[in-house]
């Protein structure tokens, strides 16, 4: 195996781990329904709010108390952490099975599409729009730090598997490892 190939196991390995985790999240979402379902409830409907932050009608009037809507919501979240999961594990599959082979573009292409869905959920769909406008930041069940951090690791993994390969300077250097 030279430093190509071991680049492309690699960045194969990495994208299946990133699909493995959103899968697991979303099955995790499933099999701990109730648990999971009270944080999209506490952080839409703003009802347990630190006492500091609590009364304001301005930031009050953007919750949402409508049991269905949080129904809903949590559901568009597991079905999407799922899909998601199921895009970087195609990706990271294809890359697998395409070592040494030019066709390994296309996994990598593959994964940075459920990549991109990845941080669309948890930065734009958690940090951004549950951090910031519904206010999780100040709610007793604030999970934007988890955000945060699932979405730079991803970002990170969707960067070094998009790398250009690192190139041996010498022709000694492209030996395989026996």
């Amino acid at each position: 195996m030279n430093i190509i190939n071991m680049q492309q196991l690699s960045k194969a390995t990495i994208a299946f781990t990133v699909g493995f985790f959103c899968l697991l999240v979303g099955y995790d979402n499933i099999v701990d329904f109730d648990t999971n379902y009270e944080f999209v409830n506490a952080v839409l409907s703003m009802d347990d709010m630190e006492p500091f932050f609590s009364g304001n009608k301005d930031i009050d009037s953007r919750a949402i108390t409508n049991p269905t809507v949080h129904l809903i919501a949590y559901w568009i979240i597991i079905i999407g952490e799922l899909i998601t999961g199921l895009i970087c594990m195609t990706g990271s599959i294809y890359m697998f099975f395409s070592i040494e082979k030019k066709r390994f573009i296309n996994g990598q292409v593959i994964y940075l599409i459920g990549a991109t869905f990845a941080i669309l959920l948890w930065y734009l769909g958690f940090a951004v729009i549950g951090g910031e406008y519904f206010s999780m930041w100040a709610n007793k069940m604030n999970g934007q730090m988890k955000a945060y951090t699932f979405s730079i690791f991803i970002l990170l993994t969707a960067l070094y598997v998009a790398l250009p390969y690192i190139k041996p300077a010498t022709t000694s250097d492209t030996q395989s490892i026996e």
